[in-house]
């Protein structure tokens, strides 16, 4: 049976993700409830959304956290642990139950879980942040991805894993260790350990969750998933950089919020966030950006790929997939009123037409491409 958290909250619609021809009202709110299922524990906006809830079932997590723990750590029943934890996520998600269902599926070879499980326990906040980067390189080297661990071993050892000793017998880190990689990542670590411009780059990289595939770009949100968007800081400006015009400006008209990490690969990092205009408050359209960096933090190519900046432009709904490649399509919205007599504000989009669709792809270096628009017929 499918275990599932059930909350509730305003929504309201924006533009609509369905079918071209269905009714949308950008004016109206309705209560509706939001649902979590099993699958959709990876979805870490759905996560976060649910943690703005005022109603909490932390005992309830804690006993199934700690009969998770028990049937992983002593009794070595693997199944057993994976129910306990899914169970104690699914009635309150924290950080360490994410951080032990990654070291549970690392010991169970389901290496893209874990991976998801280590994401998600790095956007709840873990700690310590050190161990968390640790667990992902030793992750990687079990798979002989032993770039990609030793990316992760720097920056474990940055964020101040000093344990030398043990990094240098761990026989997870074999393969890591048997490449050229290894030494390499170690005195990269130890030079970095006091640069605060590398932890700076980790903490902002952090903040950005999994993506659940395939993962909808949608130009409406629900009250609870818009107040679940974490507002990205000026102080981040130097990896978007068009915050600078808005920090600098009388109005700063535009908000940035964390999205996502859909992709991540031994040469690049790619991350989603939202832009939205703040003085049209909830109603707001969203447009989805991505950028592209390197692992150090420095930028490669950024797209906006999905939503719109406002009404009177074209909409682009976009759906990502594990391949890199995002599909992505553009509709004319069609509203119940002129809106060059009646403005867009409270006026009812009756309609989407499709106008066509687009494939893009990231490169193997981390370059954004996008093919010709095909028109629809």
């Amino acid at each position: 049976m499918s275990h599932r958290l059930i909350y509730f909250g305003l929504s309201f619609f924006m533009i609509s993700c369905g079918d071209p021809a269905e009714t949308i009202n950008v004016n109206k709110t309705e209560r509706i409830p939001v649902v979590l299922e099993d699958d959709e524990l990876f979805a870490s906006n759905k996560v976060l959304a649910f943690l703005q809830n005022e109603k909490k079932f932390i005992e309830d997590a804690n006993a199934f956290f700690l009969k998770g723990i028990n049937s992983f750590r002593n009794k070595k029943d693997l199944d057993s642990a994976d129910y306990y934890l899914r169970k104690s996520i699914l009635k309150e998600p924290t950080a360490r139950a994410y951080f032990e269902l990654g070291n549970l599926y690392q010991n169970k070879k389901k290496f893209g879980e874990a991976l998801l499980a280590y994401d998600l326990a790095e956007q709840l906040d873990y700690k310590p942040f050190s161990k968390l980067l640790y667990n992902k390189s030793c992750l990687y080297s079990i798979q002989e991805k032993n770039e990609m661990s030793g990316k992760y071993l720097e920056y474990a050892i940055q964020a101040g894993y000093n344990n030398i000793e043990h990094i240098a017998k761990d026989s997870d880190l074999k393969s890591l260790r048997e490449s050229h990689y290894y030494n390499e990542a170690v005195e990269r670590g130890l030079r970095g350990t006091s640069d605060a411009k590398n932890l700076f780059w980790l903490s902002f990289k952090k903040e950005f969750g999994p993506a659940n595939f395939p993962q909808k770009l949608k130009q409406s949100m629900n009250i609870e998933e818009l107040n679940a968007l974490k507002y990205i800081s000026f102080d981040f400006e130097k990896y978007i950089s068009e915050m600078r015009n808005e920090e600098f400006s009388r109005e700063v008209s535009k908000g940035f919020y964390y999205f996502s990490q859909p992709y991540e690969t031994e040469k690049f990092v790619a991350l989603i966030y939202v832009v939205k205009d703040e003085f049209m408050g909830e109603l707001a359209p969203l447009t989805y950006r991505m950028a592209t960096f390197t692992h150090e933090g420095k930028l490669i190519d950024k797209k906006d790929i999905a939503g719109s900046s406002n009404y009177s432009e074209e909409l682009k709904e976009a759906t990502l997939t594990k391949n890199r490649v995002i599909n992505v399509k553009y509709f004319k919205p069609i509203y119940k009123e002129d809106p060059d007599l009646n403005g867009f504000y409270d006026n009812e989009i009756i309609k989407k037409n499709l106008l066509g669709s687009t494939t893009i792809t990231i490169s193997a270096n981390g370059k954004i491409v996008e093919e010709s628009l095909k028109n629809a017929n």
